[in-house]
Formats: C-alpha cells, structure tokens, sequence
C-alpha cells in the first residue's frame, strides 16, 4: 500500500519545530484552546502531516510535554561530573538545575498547566517522567556529603527536589502576583541573579544546618508501589505464617 503521507522538502518544518511551537501554545492556551488548523498556520506544517508524526492533538501534546519535561533538568554532563568536595557538588547541579528552569520558561508553564489540569493519563504521565536520573544524582551527592559529614541525616533527594522546584515554579506561577503586591520583577537581571542565590543557599543551609535529628529518613515520604507493599508484606517474617 503507497504511504498516504505528502514527502516532506528541504524547507518542510521537522517535527522539532511543531513541537517547540506546541509547547508555547499549549503553555499559554491551554489543551483545550490549542487548535491543530492554527498550529499548522503558524508551523508552515500541514495539519494532515501533523497527524502524520503525531497521530492526533493528543499525541501532539504528550510529547511537547515530554519534551518540556526533558528541558527544565540539567544536561546530562552536569550529572556525570565529580566533586571532591559534596557542598561544591551540590551548589554546582542546584546551579545548573535553576538555570534548566530559567532558560525553558514556557516548559515550566507547560507542566504547571498540566499539573492544574492534567491531560495525560496516569499511565502516560508515568511515560512522561523525566526526574529518575536527576533524583538519582541527587541522591549520590546526598550520600556522599552525608557520609562525609558536610550534609545531615533525614535529608532525601525528593525532599531537596521538592525545594528547588518549588522557588523555580513560583518564579515563573507567581510573577504577576509578586509584581503587582511587591514590586518585585522576578524577570529583570538583579533579580534573576538574586533568585539564583537564594535557591542554592536555601538548599546547602538546609543541608548544612545544626537542625536536631528527627529519627526520619526523609521530610516527604513517596507512596510505595503494589510491588514494594508486596515486598514488605513477605519481608517481615519472610513469609505469611
């Protein structure tokens, strides 16, 4: 059977370029508002070849949010650096991963909205997922300040995460409000750079501080999967008598 999609040139727009002008849209307009015939206008690529890369809407919309996901961790060089010295470590991933989130302001609209209003099925969003390696080398460098006495104990990767996206989303969530009632310009350079101190200063106080132990391995603890309930049911005695 002959392919019913048109050839594309030299001059046809990559489904690289539909993503990126999806991520704006979908940012700004919301899923539902985002319209194929006005992405097709604005990409040059044709709404029948759109549903040729993409299948549909949808499927345009899970991988511009794949993508967005993707852009706001840091690049996979900062993760594969060492540092004899764990705060130094630390302060440079905080570092790379605040300017992830500074460089792709409209990924980080993008999985706001989705957070707000998701559209992604549960089984998708597991797909979608892109922090397993960072909070994977969070949690080495975590380990490794933490074995060696720079960094306290009941600290997770997850909780340190949670932190630094926490500043980098309101940044971008809370702009206008903090314009409006502060007078603070999250976007002009001062601020910016004041930003950017004040994120990797929360996270090493927060690491390096004299606060009394807890007894919790973590602050925030995430929900186990069916398999790990499983695992802890048989773990106990090694089995069920």
């Amino acid at each position: 059977m002959a392919d019913t999609a048109a050839p594309e040139t030299a001059t046809s727009p990559s489904p690289g370029a539909v993503v990126d002008a999806a991520i704006v849209a979908f940012a700004h307009n919301g899923y539902d508002d985002v319209k194929l015939n006005a992405l097709a206008r604005t990409t040059g690529m044709s709404k029948r070849m759109i549903h040729y890369h993409f299948g549909n809407k949808r499927g345009l919309y899970l991988a511009a949010l794949k993508v967005a996901s993707a852009r706001i961790t840091p690049p996979q060089d900062i993760a594969t650096r060492s540092y004899a010295a764990p705060v130094e470590g630390m302060r440079r991933y905080i570092d790379a991963l605040y300017h992830a989130f500074l460089d792709h302001p409209d990924g980080v609209r993008l999985v706001l909205r989705e957070n707000l209003d998701p559209v992604a099925a549960e089984e998708d969003a597991a797909a979608l997922v892109s922090e397993n390696e960072v909070l994977l080398h969070v949690e080495r460098l975590l380990l490794a300040g933490q074995d060696a006495g720079a960094f306290r104990p009941g600290i997770s990767a997850v909780d340190l995460l949670t932190l630094v996206a926490s500043l980098c989303f309101f940044r971008v969530g809370n702009s206008l409000t903090a314009l409006s009632v502060s007078d603070v310009d999250f976007a002009s350079r001062r601020n910016v750079d004041g930003m950017r101190r004040m994120v990797i200063d929360t996270v090493l106080t927060f690491l390096t501080s004299n606060i009394p132990y807890s007894g919790y391995e973590s602050y925030l603890e995430p929900t186990p999967t069916a398999e790990e309930e499983t695992a802890d049911v048989y773990s106990d005695d090694g089995g069920l008598i």
